[in-house]
């Protein structure tokens, strides 16, 4: 599959169940198999390695599993291997190789991924095979074989599934022989399980992407950068063969492109590429429609700071930007027509990046008259093209920028520069408090955000761990320790919910809270990268994410990735004068670190040390 974010070994499974499959039988007795029982605790939902065994004599893998589970079988090439996968299945333990003479060099067993164990038989290199030199066979569905045929080789009449081994070793009864192949119809493919999902049509609209689906999958959403993409990944979901589209041109909404494949055997992907500039994305199910919504946090008008230019107010007269002012401290950009806008931090420059269409720079424009130690540092103009005028204002290291009157349509565009520890200059209206989160103006609020939840469980770890447990688990040991401290916390959940990322920032609104920290976990495919990061927009939350990364990584002991800037819609959408950073604790995909995470002492260490990181950032703006 084109450009997919793994190398596409597994977008091609529904083309390589050639070999043939026989079910429905029970094994006469197990072979003696090397033990791999693993001191696992056992994670719902997923079966586990239980013992395996390669017979070089016969070319005959078999493995057990504790669990039900169908693999998948296919045949790579330079170099020739055979390849094993049990979806949905642990392995427990470290990676094991074990070497034989003759036509098998190796095996090797690995979790390849957090859900998936991987058996791969290394073969000769002058010695390739095709899937119809395999048979995958099964004892029932956590008995499984892999037998290595000769070309023309007919499997025998008589043979047992798993050959005898006589002795208190053998835990199996027997069972009937294995029958004779038939001659004329070969056996098919397992029928799909009915608790899995499919994608059947993917529909670009105006608002988003919808996702027709048969089921309701549950997704997760995560931004990867450099190159800036959004990946959707579709659980327990495969591609429906009708979908024969999977490369959609898009060029709008900051998605250029959209494509879609079998990430892996029971993960669909769906990757937006996006422009660096692009917020956060958001998967949600709708039955009415019956399928998942792909859409921008907060609305198609969050999806970039760069305006629709096909919508019909960018489409209206040219304004030509007439004059860009200081008076005091407001900044007034003046045009002889009307102006429509995005605004908003850019986390490249640092700067206060607007978006004027349909405009035009003159000539020339008169100085704006920016004073030496004054809140502006400076300001660029950029014709970014025919109808659209990019306007940066860098601010001063001490200042802020807000919008006292936002609005399209207009004339004037106004910014107000502020003192980062300044009170606003005129009292704001605030949206009326709900009975669950009353105003709470006479003691210090803090907003907890654990993220994801319900249907999306975030990041999948080793061993099967979700982001969401582990951020909901930190999230109430922080709630506890501040409560403890006299500070008053409101959660955006405090339960397994699925909340949209706008209701978030509105409850921190609505519970007029002084800071909001939202907390995460990370993931990547390769599972080596481990350690803590800390993410920030604007000015005046850089102390907090400086103070809160400090604390973490000191408490933890863990790596430290450092303290960014980035437009996650949580650090982006909170009004200015709220700091408000996101957490990353660790990577849920790194076997050590991960398996860290899910466990109570590590979780405690890291909600002391965000309580403490929170209660130095308020003190030391009391001094």
């Amino acid at each position: 599959m084109p450009g997919l974010e793994r190398e596409p070994k597994l977008s091609r499974q529904s083309s390589l169940w050639g070999a043939t499959l026989l079910l429905g039988l029970a094994g006469a007795g197990l072979f003696s198999p090397l033990p791999a029982q693993a001191e696992l605790t056992a994670v719902p939902g997923l079966s586990r390695i239980e013992s395996w065994h390669y017979d070089p004599q016969r070319g005959w893998l078999e493995v057990n599993t504790q669990g039900e589970v169908r693999p998948f079988l296919f045949v790579l090439q330079n170099p020739p291997r055979v390849v094993l996968d049990f979806p949905n299945t642990l392995f427990g333990r470290e990676p094991q190789t074990q070497t034989f003479p003759g036509r098998v060099t190796s095996l090797e067993i690995k979790q390849f991924t957090p859900t998936i164990t991987r058996f791969v038989l290394h073969l000769q290199p002058d010695q390739p095979l095709s899937l119809d030199q395999l048979q995958l066979l099964t004892a029932g569905p956590s008995r499984w074989a892999v037998q290595f045929l000769q070309p023309e080789q007919p499997l025998p009449a008589a043979a047992p599934l798993f050959p005898s081994a006589a002795g208190p070793r053998d835990p199996i009864s027997p069972s009937p022989p294995l029958p004779r192949r038939p001659e004329a119809s070969p056996l098919s493919p397992p029928a799909t399980s009915p608790s899995s999902h499919r994608i059947l049509a993917i529909s670009p609209q105006a608002e988003g992407f919808f996702i027709r689906t048969q089921g309701s999958p549950s997704t997760t959403v995560r931004r990867i950068l450099d190159p800036d993409r959004v990946v959707v990944d579709f659980l327990n979901t495969t591609l429906s063969p009708a979908l024969t589209q999977r490369v959609y041109t898009v060029n709008r909404l900051g998605v250029s492109r959209l494509r879609v494949g079998q990430f892996e055997p029971t993960i669909a992907r769906v990757v937006l590429d996006v422009d660096p500039s692009s917020g956060d994305w958001e998967a949600r199910y709708d039955p009415q429609q019956g399928g998942i919504w792909i859409q921008p946090a907060g609305g198609a008008a969050q999806a970039s700071l760069l305006p629709d230019l096909s919508s019909a107010d960018s489409q209206g007269p040219l304004a030509t930007l007439r004059s860009v002012e200081l008076r005091g401290n407001q900044l007034i950009i003046s045009a002889d027509g009307f102006m429509f806008y995005r605004a908003g931090w850019d986390p490249e420059s640092g700067g206060y990046r607007i978006n004027v269409a349909p405009a035009r720079l003159p000539e020339s424009l008169p100085d704006p008259g920016l004073p030496i130690g004054g809140p502006v540092q400076r300001i660029r103009f950029v014709q970014e093209d025919a109808r659209t005028v990019s306007i940066l204002v860098q601010p001063a290291e001490e200042f802020n920028v807000f919008e006292p009157n936002p609005g399209q349509g207009s004339r004037r565009i106004t910014l107000e520069l502020r003192p980062l520890h300044a009170p606003p200059s005129a009292p704001q209206p605030q949206p009326p408090a709900q009975a669950s989160l009353p105003s709470r103006r006479g003691r210090t609020v803090i907003a907890i955000d654990p993220g994801h939840g319900g249907r999306d469980p975030g990041a999948i770890g080793v061993g099967g761990i979700q982001e969401k447990d582990i951020v909901l688990s930190v999230s109430h040991q922080v709630r506890h320790l501040l409560q403890e401290r006299g500070y008053e916390v409101v959660m955006t959940r405090t339960d397994d919910r699925e909340v949209l990322l706008q209701p978030r920032v509105d409850m921190a609104v609505q519970a007029n809270a002084t800071l909001l920290v939202s907390i995460h976990a990370n993931a990547l495919e390769r599972s080596s990268i481990h350690g803590i990061e800390t993410y920030y927009l604007r000015p005046d939350s850089a102390e907090l994410a400086v103070v809160l990364h400090r604390s973490l990584v000191r408490a933890s002991g863990a790596a430290d990735r450092g303290v960014r800037r980035a437009r996650f819609f949580m650090v982006r959408e909170t009004p200015v004068g709220m700091p408000s950073v996101l957490l990353e604790l660790g990577y849920v995909t790194n076997p050590t670190e991960g398996r860290k995470l899910a466990t109570p002492e590590y979780q405690a260490i890291l909600a002391r040390a965000i309580a403490e990181g929170i209660e130095a950032f308020l003190r030391s703006r009391q001094r």
